[in-house]
């Protein structure tokens, strides 16, 4: 994601680059504005006694005032002040030539200059400076043709005139740079969407990652370790611990297919059924002592009920911690410790095996049941410690608070 500083930068280079096209489109109606000063001084001055002469050269200056406006963009590009000086010119050259027509062309047209100077110049001094200056080429024009006397009310005029247009003006940009926010803000949200699109995909990527390896990964590296036994008690003629251990295989087999079952409509509804959670870690246990002939120490407190979320993490943190042992571990004996309170929940396995290396622990690599405990700890916002229990084995600490806004 972008920065503040970087935002502000793009949409100040988006205003430049795309205010050329608005004063583009604005330069409709300022045609329309010209052609009808035009045309209503055309009429006056012939009223008044036509001259084909300077009516020729009125509308040569008309046409080359409009030709201008219709560049306005790439005009005041490079050199605004030479556009605007040009303008100032010919308006006073019209206004020379139709004496009849004076007072309109001067109201008419130095206000429009005035406005159009607004999207141009972000320096309000430079606005008031050109409003100054068309002001003076107003009061010579008035002078040279007479009108001394008409100075006091043309200039009322000539100001009301000048804050009309430029409130018009000003309120147009303000408008357009309105819509460039707006635009700005729609990419920003679009960008947004397709990043939570991405995310939300990732962690759904993890966590049919995460049910496949705790149902079928699970389930099949149980039923494996079921099978090693039988066939270690099979070649020490030992057939009726064989059978007893295939058919404790038997309901494994079909508990993990429920699970994968289970899987399969969480990813459809994000569910997760009730169960008991205190019965569940019990038969956790026991299947793992019936495939491993390794002895559980459990100790369990429940003080109050936790979260269908942490329930459902929790169970499987417990059983991948467990398969972890039988594989990894070479382990006797293991310490199971589970203590609900508070919608609290926390855990701690231990093991009299032979240790988990440094690298191990902060190597990923091929380690997912160690990467499904650590995103399942994250998801609930607990805390994982796994360090060397003393004088040997493995010590794992879980400690999960309730996360606000979660329901049972």
């Amino acid at each position: 994601m972008e920065t503040g500083n970087e935002f502000k930068q793009r949409s100040h280079l988006n205003r430049y680059n795309e205010l050329p096209d608005a004063m583009f489109n604005a330069r409709v109606p300022s045609m329309t504005w010209v052609f009808f000063i035009y045309f209503i001084s055309m009429f006056v001055q012939i009223l008044h006694g036509p001259s084909f002469i300077s009516l020729s050269f009125f509308s040569g200056l008309m046409l080359l005032h409009a030709s201008l406006i219709w560049h306005f963009s790439s005009l005041t590009a490079k050199y605004p002040w030479v556009y605007f000086m040009i303008q100032g010119l010919i308006i006073m050259g019209c206004a020379l030539i139709m004496d009849q027509a004076l007072f309109m062309v001067l109201l008419g047209m130095y206000p429009v200059l005035t406005g159009q100077s607004v999207g141009v110049y972000d320096d309000r001094s430079k606005i008031v400076m050109l409003s100054v200056v068309y002001y003076v080429l107003f009061l010579s024009t008035l002078y040279m043709m007479g009108q001394s006397e008409s100075m006091v009310l043309m200039t009322i005029l000539y100001a009301m005139m000048n804050v009309i247009l430029v409130s018009f003006a000003d309120l147009f940009l303000e408008q357009v740079h309105a819509r460039f926010r707006t635009q700005a803000f729609l990419e920003d949200l679009e960008r947004a969407h397709r990043k939570v699109e991405e995310l939300t995909l990732a962690n759904e990527r993890q966590r049919m990652a995460r049910d496949l390896h705790d149902t079928l990964a699970q389930g099949l590296a149980g039923i494996i370790m079921q099978l090693d036994a039988v066939d270690a008690h099979l070649t020490k003629g030992n057939s009726q611990r064989a059978q007893e251990i295939v058919q404790h295989s038997m309901v494994h087999a079909k508990k993990t297919l429920s699970e994968a079952r289970l899987a399969i409509d969480n990813l459809r509804s994000k569910t997760f059924a009730t169960v008991d959670f205190s019965d569940a870690i019990r038969n956790e246990v026991e299947r793992f002592k019936n495939a491993t002939g390794i002895q559980v120490l459990l100790d369990m407190s429940m003080k109050g009920s936790i979260p269908k979320l942490m329930m459902e993490h929790g169970l499987y943190i417990i059983g991948e911690c467990l398969t972890n042992v039988a594989r990894h571990a070479e382990a006797n004996h293991v310490w199971l410790y589970v203590r609900i309170e508070d919608r609290n929940m926390k855990l701690e396995i231990k093991d009299d095996g032979i240790g988990i290396a440094w690298s191990q622990k902060n190597s990923l690599t091929g380690h997912y049941g160690l990467i499904g405990i650590k995103e399942r700890v994250r998801i609930l916002g607990g805390t994982l410690i796994i360090t060397n229990n003393i004088p040997r084995g493995t010590l794992i600490q879980i400690d999960t608070p309730e996360k606000k806004g979660e329901s049972l």
